[in-house]
């Protein structure tokens, strides 16, 4: 059953722990993977390690990223003047211990935002074709499926360009198709991530005999 959660910020130690075992709407791509792909595999190890540990996975953060998280909060005030609408943070929806997504936004009852900061070529490049990016899209659906929701505007934001036509808002509509393809590859990933902690928690056990 689906619960949302709001009294934790993202980024907290607190959200960090209730990621793990979890696949988000980062995860689900490499999660989807066909056959044993190398993402799906470095996933699957990674995964399976936090359970582990008990501790998240230090990820590499490159100057873009580091951007995006910096400029988020702008991100944000420029999507809610533009659209005078009120946009609600929260730590994520959750629906069982296995599946999650954290949007950087909720809106009204129905609708999710989901905000890129980029660089000005990738601006120009999404300007030019309005293709969004198959990791990305794949986030987009998973998170309307963990939430329940309609729709989700899909924001680029530009801080680099001076100037509020550097955000461009495209909304996405559930895909019942592709959503139905995630989370079915979603349950095959946590099934073998389950089985594999099983198997290698039983042998550290027999090991310790």
């Amino acid at each position: 059953m689906m619960e949302i959660i709001k009294d934790i910020p993202q980024g907290s130690d607190e959200w960090m722990k209730m990621r793990i075992g979890s696949i988000g709407g980062s995860s689900i791509s490499p999660a989807v993977a066909k056959g044993e792909g190398k993402m799906r595999k470095s996933l699957l190890y990674t995964m399976v390690g936090e359970m582990l540990s008990g501790q998240k996975k230090e990820t590499f953060k490159s100057k873009e990223m580091e951007n995006g998280l910096t400029f988020e909060d702008d991100g944000r005030t420029l999507y809610s003047f533009m659209t005078d609408t009120e946009v609600e943070q929260i730590a994520m929806f959750r629906d069982g211990p296995n599946k999650h997504a954290s949007p950087d936004g909720v809106v009204g009852d129905d609708g999710l935002i989901e905000i890129k900061t980029v660089i000005p070529s990738t601006f120009v490049e999404y300007k030019n074709t309005g293709v969004i990016p198959t990791d990305y899209r794949r986030q987009i659906q998973w998170t309307l499926h963990i939430s329940g929701r309609k729709w989700c505007d899909y924001v680029v934001h530009c801080p680099a360009i001076k100037e509020i036509a550097a955000v461009v808002i495209t909304r996405v509509w559930r895909d019942e198709k592709e959503i139905y393809i995630l989370n079915d590859g979603a349950d095959m990933f946590i099934e073998e991530m389950l089985e594999m902690y099983k198997k290698i928690t039983g042998n550290i056990a027999e090991v310790a005999k």
